[in-house]
């Protein structure tokens, strides 16, 4: 007569398994995991498991409703993926601004910030993590121009190339300034015309639409990422802007860009040096 093998995981075996695999768990989906595998509550879960796991320190708290796995046998893990513990903290979400341009590949520099992007009512309170933050940043939609990735076999929304262009424009302060965006922008790949007008409407800023049309022209002409780019691409922005001049920072000493009916100061040239 066979016997029966013996299974050698436990169930807080089996628990570590499925969060190392993740690397990054929220409540949300350890409530479907103790539903699927004992058709019982978080709650239990937490008393009987997870309570355990962090007493063994396989896996951290990184902030309320959200865990990463750790290897208890490492003297210093690393940081749990910025990517993912963002994705974790509210339902309706993207990932934004330097974040977005540092999942896409183009980042100049790599920053410890996630930028998590949510409607005014789902906002949350920015909070660190050992070497890592995450700041809420309040926006108007998180539909338009919003793509899903898949990353450690989980699902995160993260701006689209056209949005993230824009979005790094609208807010300077959320790629550090205007040079980091210049030599990010550079190798964004996959930017269009549909996606940077749909991205543009959400805000409808007269001073919006000049700025990334100003850059636009100058990726336009320096960067073969953006050779696709057509005149008539440009008058589409361009069609948007009032008739009275603006300024794209303040500042003293400026020069005039005609088509864009926009003071740029003189120095501003000066980012773009280095950046080809």
């Amino acid at each position: 007569m066979k016997t029966k093998k013996r299974d050698p995981m436990n169930n807080t075996d089996r628990l570590y398994a499925y969060i190392l695999k993740k690397q990054v768990v929220s409540t949300e989906d350890l409530t479907r995991y103790t539903r699927d595998t004992f058709s019982k509550s978080y709650r239990y879960l937490y008393s009987k498991y997870l309570n355990r796991l962090l007493g063994q320190g396989k896996i951290i708290h990184v902030r309320r409703g959200v865990y990463a796995a750790e290897n208890p046998y490492i003297e210093h893990n690393p940081p749990p993926d910025k990517f993912l513990v963002g994705s974790k903290i509210r339902s309706r979400y993207y990932l934004g601004y330097h974040t977005a341009l540092e999942f896409h590949g183009s980042a100049y520099s790599a920053h410890n910030a996630c930028f998590i992007a949510t409607l005014a009512n789902d906002k949350f309170r920015s909070f660190s993590y050992g070497p890592l933050s995450f700041r809420c940043i309040s926006t108007r939609d998180v539909k338009i121009e919003i793509e899903t990735a898949k990353l450690s076999d989980q699902i995160i929304h993260i701006s689209s190339p056209s949005r993230t262009f824009v979005e790094c424009i609208y807010r300077p302060d959320l790629t550090l300034n205007y040079e980091e965006i210049a030599k990010s922008l550079i190798g964004l790949g996959s930017v269009s015309i549909k996606g940077i007008l749909s991205s543009l409407k959400i805000y409808n800023y007269d001073i919006l639409y000049r700025k990334v049309g100003y850059f636009l022209q100058w990726l336009r002409d320096n960067s073969p990422y953006y050779e696709h780019f057509s005149k008539k691409d440009l008058e589409l922005i361009h069609a948007n802007i009032g008739k009275s001049p603006m300024y794209l920072i303040e500042g003293k000493n400026f020069d005039y860009i005609g088509q864009w009916n926009l003071y740029v100061p003189k120095d501003f040239k000066n980012i773009f040096i280095g950046v080809k």
